[in-house]
């Protein structure tokens, strides 16, 4: 007993010095030369006009970013030259055109003492939400409280790779807001499809679906007040279910930024500590160029 009695300090003071070591790595403030490269950014969402943000990507220490006002973006719909954006300032170019489910779009811009940079991508047809249900106990939580859920079944064609985002809109202090679509919003992932992915959140792919419909459950956060005799049950919302049919490229950026977001704030002794690359789809450059469709659900009282 008495050799237990000094071990336990030694070994919880070689801990407390283990951790304290392994946070007082040196930071490296001085970043070696980096050449500036352009990074264009551009989220295509169907029934949108388009928006392109051009600045150019320095080393780590350069904040904030110079934007870029003297490009010349040429933009192509379905291989034709459709129009040149016009410049908004602050590294912000628009269009006329509106962006247009089923259609290839592509930019060509040039910036004086760089490379032609070239981005490209298709926004894939809207899939229709067939049928939606609401659970009102889907799981308890570790605090015992009980947390709603959400099945909707869309159609599926096997022979067809397809990308989507689920986002739930709730209706809470008189405005609309989109509960997270990541772990922060989510309950415990059942569904097979979802946990397929790997990650937690509700982005995922048809690769794992074989019929011709599917039927998915997603469990949510429904908020932080409770109502019942033993304060048991969620209070719920009026809610609208989006269904994004994402592009490929949409797909894995969204994947990649969790996983950045991850390795750049990881939890204190449990995350992973290293950055992930993002994923890019723009030549001669950094960045971005994908988009998506939607099609949002009527509003369900649960």
């Amino acid at each position: 007993m008495g050799d237990r009695i000094l071990r336990y300090p030694l070994v919880t003071g070689l801990l407390v010095l283990l951790m304290f070591s392994s946070c007082h790595k040196l930071v490296q403030d001085e970043f070696p030369d980096f050449t500036p490269v352009p990074t264009v950014n551009s989220y295509l969402i169907a029934d949108s006009a388009i928006k392109v943000k051009i600045s150019l990507a320095a080393k780590m220490d350069s904040l904030p970013l110079k934007t870029v006002d003297q490009a010349e973006v040429q933009l192509f719909i379905d291989g034709t030259f459709n129009e040149t954006l016009f410049t908004k300032g602050n590294g912000l170019y628009s269009s006329v055109s509106i962006v247009k489910p089923g259609k290839t779009y592509r930019c060509q811009i040039s910036i004086p003492g760089y490379d032609m940079v070239t981005c490209s991508d298709s926004i894939p047809l809207p899939n229709p939400i067939m049928k939606i249900e609401h659970i009102l106990t889907a799981g308890i939580d570790e605090e015992g409280f009980t947390y709603p859920g959400i099945k909707f079944t869309f159609s599926n064609n096997p022979q067809e790779h397809r990308y989507y985002q689920a986002i739930i809109w709730k209706y809470t202090e008189s405005e609309w807001r989109s509960s997270p679509w990541t772990a922060a919003g989510l309950k415990e992932i059942v569904d097979p499809v979802l946990l397929a992915e790997g990650l937690p959140m509700a982005v995922f792919s048809n690769d794992q679906i074989n019929g011709d419909t599917y039927t998915m459950q997603i469990n949510y956060q429904s908020g932080i007040y409770y109502a019942g005799p033993n304060n048991e049950n969620p209070r719920l919302y009026p809610f609208m279910l989006e269904l994004r049919s994402i592009s490929y490229h949409y797909y894995q950026y969204l994947r990649q930024v969790y996983l950045y977001d991850l390795g750049r704030y990881p939890e204190f002794l449990s995350g992973v500590g290293s950055v992930f690359p993002l994923h890019s789809n723009v030549q001669n450059g950094y960045g971005i160029f994908a988009g998506y469709s939607t099609y949002l659900s009527e509003i369900i009282q649960p």
